[in-house]
């Protein structure tokens, strides 16, 4: 039953995605632009944007009743070996340290890896599994001024046996609480609400920039047929998105999202 209301839910969404959708033009780019992404390369000034109103994740706990991001800037390109996607979203805030109080800015992209047209957008559905990267600020600031512990947010704090929550993760081989991490994103799997499991298959990467304003976050994937078989050069697919407003302590289903948008990759 709960797969269906999921599934009826999604359906009332498809009348509002994209009409004409957004197409991924291609560029005769060098690898180096993928390789080493850089949200205010001068390249991304002539691409065509495409905006993307996000709602409040309400459907699943915990939850959002009012949206913290009301939208998220979208541009793409690729030259048919790797595709670069740019976010760009309003944030006065900069927020890359976790805490008993505090979340980290983050965003992430998810895509179907059957027709999108037939997938939950909702982290897909059982036989209809989506890929999912994931970006966040504190991950960004690892890898800019080292792993952050306990002492580096409270100095003058003092135990023998109490281990802060990334200590605890690391203690049990969480792979997402590196200590010498070299990418701030990573890749997840999932079939449905509650089923995302970490990965480390897919040639992705990330790098997010705060700006006056906001956030501007650049993904780059290698096309691979098998991971994502419906995102390749010629192909219709759809994309989604999901931010989530450290200041707001948006954490974990508590985010604003956007159901899938349909693009066509040149």
């Amino acid at each position: 039953m709960k797969k269906l209301i999921q599934f009826i839910i999604f359906l009332c969404f498809v009348k509002g995605l994209l009409a004409d959708g957004y197409t991924v033009k291609y560029k005769n780019i060098s690898d180096n632009f993928f390789l080493k992404p850089n949200p205010e390369e001068k390249i991304w000034d002539n691409i065509n944007e495409f905006v993307v109103e996000l709602m409040p994740q309400n459907i699943t706990t915990p939850s959002l009743q009012k949206r913290t991001v009301p939208f998220v800037k979208v541009k793409a390109i690729h030259n048919k070996k790797y595709i670069a996607i740019l976010l760009e979203w309003l944030d006065p805030t900069k927020n890359d340290i976790t805490d008993v109080d505090k979340a980290s800015d983050a965003c992430a992209i998810q895509f179907p890896r059957k027709d999108f047209n037939s997938t939950s957008p909702f982290m897909g559905h059982e036989g209809a599994p989506v890929v999912i990267f994931h970006w966040k600020a504190i991950w960004n600031r690892d890898i800019e001024k080292g792993y952050v512990k306990l002492e580096d947010i409270h100095p003058n704090a003092f135990t023998e046996t109490y281990m802060f929550g990334k200590e605890i993760a690391r203690e049990a081989n969480n792979p997402i609480s590196k200590e010498n991490r070299i990418s701030p994103v990573e890749e997840l799997h999932a079939e449905g609400f509650g089923t995302s499991t970490h990965a480390e298959e897919a040639d992705i990467r990330a790098w997010g920039i705060k700006t006056l304003n906001g956030w501007k976050v650049m993904f780059t994937y290698k096309f691979d047929s098998e991971l994502i078989p419906t995102l390749k050069p010629g192909s219709n697919t759809g994309i989604a998105f999901a931010i989530w407003g450290g200041n707001n302590k948006d954490i974990g289903a508590r985010k604003n999202y956007a159901p899938w948008q349909p693009i066509y990759i040149e």
